[in-house]
């Protein structure tokens, strides 16, 4: 793949600054079209340790699969959902993935049925059926957080991971219902919603960004308001210590940049 197609300017980037302190933190989107490779390599020679939000590692990754595919007994947002917005989850899974399985001509003698659909919630976790669902129907192979894993360990970088998997798993458990079903049932918006949602995180207009995705599943005040402080205060030794690079998703990022702030540091956004 020719990376200089698929790479654009990185904005969501902020310089953190209090002599003899600096450090740089960039907000990540957990899934992404474009590669940030070569702005993660540039930002990554600057610094002697980068952090991210929680375990990237093979092992890490496998366990939250893992977890997240028992879901016996555990409630369900199926019942939420109209049946008008499943099946048009339906038809875009299968659009996504008939062309991928050599099963087409089977699912096709069931059309009526949502096959796919009940095979991605069926005894899973909310969350890991929600993911699943958005991932595919995006189709877009980068995460920010996994890509900066890589070029971490490519450029032999240490790396420290700010939270648990057992925290973070339980902060997953802890979505709501309700805005799951609310994201699944608003299903005719999505294409006029990653085509936004590119455009202004590209611009680097971290205002909007937070305004456009508020209703996101993920940005409730259980996801997003009560581990601002937690992600800052474990960041903060690293970066009193040196030169750090930290990623955190972006809707961390005007909490942590506040409370940046008041502990004395400058915070200007940049683009790398």
């Amino acid at each position: 793949m020719n990376l200089r197609f698929w790479e654009k300017p990185l904005r969501m980037v902020w310089r953190i600054e209090r002599e003899p302190h600096r450090a740089h933190l960039v907000g990540t989107a957990h899934f992404f079209p474009h590669s940030f490779a070569r702005a993660f390599a540039r930002l990554m020679r600057q610094a002697n340790v980068v952090l991210f939000e929680g375990p990237l590692d093979e092992a890490s990754s496998a366990r939250i699969a893992e977890y997240g595919r028992h879901g016996e007994g555990v409630p369900t947002f199926v019942e939420m959902l109209t049946p008008e917005a499943i099946n048009e989850i339906e038809r875009l899974l299968r659009a996504r993935l008939d062309s991928h399985s050599g099963d087409a001509w089977l699912f096709s003698l069931v059309e009526r049925k949502p096959v796919y659909f009940e095979s991605f919630t069926r005894n899973v976790r909310p969350w890991a059926a929600f993911f699943s669902i958005w991932k595919t129907y995006l189709g877009w192979q980068y995460s920010m957080d996994l890509e900066g894993y890589r070029v971490a360990r490519q450029l032999g970088k240490p790396i420290h991971f700010l939270e648990t998997l057992e925290e973070q798993l339980a902060v997953l458990d802890n979505i709501p219902l309700e805005r799951i079903a609310r994201q699944l049932n608003d299903v005719k918006n999505w294409a006029a919603y990653k085509n936004k949602y590119v455009q202004i995180f590209l611009a680097g207009d971290l205002d909007q960004m937070i305004t456009f995705t508020s209703r996101f599943v993920t940005r409730g005040p259980v996801i997003v308001g009560a581990r601002d402080k937690i992600l800052f205060e474990r960041m903060l030794p690293f970066i009193e210590r040196e030169p750090t690079l930290v990623f955190i998703g972006f809707p961390h990022v005007p909490g942590v940049t506040q409370l940046l702030r008041e502990a004395g540091y400058t915070v200007t956004q940049v683009c790398v």
